[in-house]
This record gives structure tokens, sequence and C-alpha cells, in this order.
């Protein structure tokens, strides 16, 4: 039997509904316990995020208004039985509602009887698996620090660099984080120089604009403007973004470790500290504070906006130069900003080691003013 995107809502709706929430293993067993038919977590969660759209859903709630009372509340922390008398929905309502407004990306957990929207940015430590044929070249793109929704983002730069990785055979791009403007709230100011204000405009922007070509992903990690969205109104735009695009998948928040074969493992790090002189310095320190055995093959960093490479203590160290020319507030700080992108072609052995490694990296000079408030 064929098991299409209605068996899996069907099945989604019976685990949302025992639960309250959406649990894919569970929802791989029942596909298997009533039809016979081997489907995985992560092929359920696919076709439901592609078609969950297509169905009435009674998590869908019926208006915005509706929505922003929810979320007030929630931002307090309130119990089950108080959101169904104030919202007059069933408890099976509630519950569903809180889910749609999880897959939208607020970071809603569940304190004792309570349900509360936690504002807390924390760094994960998520492993992912994409394994690579070690006799083949592994190529991928990087990217970072695009600052979707700033003035200053240079949106005609990275259209470019996504055909050129279309051109190239690139099939996968990696983003180090930052891939939204967000909003600091002591820059009052800054909403000044954005196209786009607040994480609903910021979020449909991203997913409307950000660059998409046929057989092409971007995994992605967040970084410390991204987590804005988190401080000012408890949601994760990393996970909004993932809900919306199913080109786009959402890694986790400042760091992710990438295993490219089962011996090469690849951090995407987002850090938080400020510039310094040296380009080397935050890459070297990073690594010195790393043991032998906790060391990876390569480390990749993104928010500095500096492009700089080198192989230290036995690890290829990148910093990521980014798609958003010098803000006002980088021009206060004396801060300059690189933008531009890399193509990685990698070369290892079974032992784990990377013995060639070839990258490709374009600079963008001439500044472009695409956006104009």
């Amino acid at each position: 039997m064929h098991i299409d995107h209605k068996v899996v809502l069907e099945m989604q709706r019976a685990v949302f509904a025992k639960y309250g929430k959406n649990d894919w293993v569970k929802v791989s067993q029942l596909i298997y316990d009533k039809y016979k038919v081997r489907k995985s977590p992560e092929a359920c969660r696919c076709l439901y995020k592609r078609h969950k759209d297509t169905e009435i859903d009674i998590t869908d709630l019926p208006d915005p208004e509706q929505e922003q009372n929810m979320v007030k509340l929630l931002s307090k922390g309130v119990e089950i039985d108080q959101l169904m008398k104030v919202m007059k929905f069933s408890r099976i309502e509630v519950l569903g509602h809180i889910e749609e407004l999880r897959q939208k990306g607020y970071a809603i957990i569940q304190v004792g009887k309570s349900y509360k929207i936690n504002k807390q940015a924390e760094t994960t430590f998520e492993e992912h698996k994409h394994y690579h044929d070690v006799d083949k070249v592994i190529r991928f793109g990087v990217v970072s620090d695009t600052h979707s929704s700033s003035v200053f983002f240079q949106k005609t730069y990275l259209e470019i660099a996504y055909d050129d990785f279309k051109t190239r055979g690139v099939e996968t791009v990696y983003h180090i984080g930052d891939v939204t403007d967000g909003h600091y709230t002591n820059r009052p100011a800054s909403i000044y120089e954005q196209y786009a204000i607040g994480y609903d405009q910021q979020l449909e922007d991203v997913v409307k604009n950000y660059p998409r070509r046929v057989g092409i992903k971007t995994d992605f990690i967040t970084g410390n403007h991204d987590a804005t969205h988190m401080m000012n109104g408890g949601a994760n735009i990393g996970k909004g973004i993932d809900g919306k695009r199913d080109d786009m998948n959402y890694l986790g928040h400042e760091f992710a470790k990438i295993w490219l074969t089962d011996k090469v493992d690849m951090d995407l790090i987002h850090p938080r500290d400020g510039s310094a002189y040296a380009l080397s310095y935050h890459l070297q320190r990073r690594i010195n504070n790393m043991s032998g055995g906790n060391k990876p093959k390569i480390l990749i960093t993104g928010h500095y906006h500096k492009f700089f490479m080198m192989f230290y203590r036995n690890v290829i160290a990148i910093s990521m130069p980014s798609f958003q020319s010098q803000s006002s507030f980088m021009r206060g700080k004396g801060l300059d900003s690189d933008v531009g992108y890399l193509i990685l072609e990698l070369k290892v052995n079974q032992n784990g080691d990377v013995i060639e490694c070839h990258p490709f990296y374009r600079p963008f000079f001439v500044m472009q003013s695409e956006f104009n408030k």
C-alpha cells in the first residue's frame, strides 16, 4: 500500500489527540500497526510539513486576534483550564492551538500544570549525520550572516551565490547563523534600517524571498540576531522557517555538529563575542580551548563578518563573511563587513583524514542599495 499525506495526517491527529503533541516515532509505528508498511519518522514529518495546509486542521486558530490573545496568556504562564475558560475552546482545541503555535516557532514549555512561552535563547548541541561516500569528492556551499530584513542585506549577491551553487553541482548549503536581522531592544533606532520589522514580517520575508533552487537544500543554525525573536516574544524563527520551507532545515541555535562521514566531523558555530584586531584570534583561541579528542576536523564560524581560513592543530578553521554591508551600528564601532560566499571541496579517506581541501571563495566589493525605508 502507498502511504500518502492523508494517511500521515490521520495518524498525526490520532497521536496528537492522545498525547497533546506531535511524536513522529509514534506516527510511524501507528502506520505500521495499521497498514504493515514501514514509513520512517522523518518521512512522516516531511509529508506532514508539505501537506498540512491542504487539509482542515483542528490546530488552526480562527483569527490573528485570538492568536495574539493566546500568545499574551502563554507569555505569563497559564493552565489549560484557564485557557479553555478565557478562549472558550475545548481541551483538545487548546492543545491543538498550542501545537500550532509551536510549529510557528513559539517555544512553549510545560511547567507543572502550566504552559508558558520560554524566552531564553539557549545554545543547542545537536549532532546530524550527513554522510557522504568517502570515495567521492564532498562538495557543499557555505554562507552566513545574511541579515534578511536589514536594508544593508545584499540579496542580489546571495542570489548570485545560489546560482553559482546550482551551476557547480552543490546540493547542500550550510548557513552559519543570523539568517534574519532580528531586533535588539537596546538599539531602538535599528528599526529605521529594516524593511521588515518583528517576527511575523521577518519570517514571511525569509519564507518568500530567501533563494530557492531545485535540488539545493539549505541547512542552517541561528545566531544572536535571530535569538532576539526569542528574547522579545519567545518565538524561535529557526523552527518557524523550517516549518514553512521544505528546502530549509533548522539544525539548532548557535551550534551544530555535522558528520560528513562516520569519522569526519564539522562544527558550525555562531559565537556571541565581539570582533578582534587579529582575524585569527577567535579561531585560534577556540581551538586552543579544545582537548585533543574533542577537536573537529573542520570548524566554521559566523558572526564576525570576516573571511579568514587557516589550518591549526589539525583543524581546518574558517571564519565566514556575510551578506550584509556595513551597517550604521558597525560603522559606529569601526567595524568592516566582508561580503561573499564559500564552496568547499574535500577528499577524505577511510581513516577520517581530510587529505585534500579545495576552497573556492568569491568576495563582492561594490555594495548594493536594494532596500530603502
